[in-house]
């Protein structure tokens, strides 16, 4: 059987044709356009970005705020320490007090070591950081804290979170008395009859 090109030849092309046309339709078929989609998403992200800047630079203004508030609670308890301080030398001014009966040899005689005037490690029941503490509230001298009631000691210990009780500051002011007045003797006397040492 011989082929008519005549007939199959416009036949071959015509299939040829339509075969190309689908591929080239389908081939000029567009993706789909996810342009808007990343559009709103980067939109999204970029607001997310800014809110987080506008809280990082919040915390960093309210860290400022909270420096500058620790700043004047420091200088306030520096004022009040300060005050405090002379409000106890004008007490002691007022009550007629301005020397101690402080005898450096004869303390070293009753203690076997030099002790500084107005040592308060020397009073059974305060170690250094109960002496800073005392300090601190304006008691810096033997006199003031023989004069300081046993009522505001244990107050100051317990405000610190200290023991109190174990520190025996109902002793204090008499002790502080004693070494005022320079009664080394009796004063190593009653604390060695008490035997506390912290």
């Amino acid at each position: 059987m011989e082929i008519d090109w005549l007939i199959a030849g416009p036949i071959i092309a015509g299939i040829v044709g339509i075969f190309l046309g689908y591929l080239i339709g389908y081939a000029s078929k567009k993706a789909p356009d996810y342009k808007n989609e990343i559009a709103s998403w980067q939109n999204k992200y970029d607001a997310k970005c800014r809110e987080l800047n506008a809280s990082v630079d919040s915390r960093k203004a309210l860290e400022g705020e909270v420096a500058g508030l620790q700043t004047r609670l420091s200088n306030v308890e520096a004022d009040l320490a300060s005050s405090q301080s002379k409000l106890s030398a004008v007490q002691n001014i007022a009550g007629g007090v301005t020397t101690s009966n402080y005898d450096a040899d004869h303390v070293k005689t009753a203690y076997g070591k030099t002790v500084n005037k107005d040592d308060l490690t020397l009073i059974d029941g305060i170690d250094t950081t109960i002496a800073g503490l005392l300090k601190n509230y304006g008691i810096t001298t033997w006199y003031e804290l023989s004069r300081t009631p046993v009522d505001r000691c244990r107050q100051i210990l317990a405000e610190s979170n200290k023991d109190y009780e174990r520190h025996m500051p109902s002793t204090w002011p008499d002790q502080a008395r004693l070494a005022y007045e320079g009664k080394w003797t009796e004063l190593k006397e009653w604390q060695a009859s008490h035997a506390h040492h912290v």
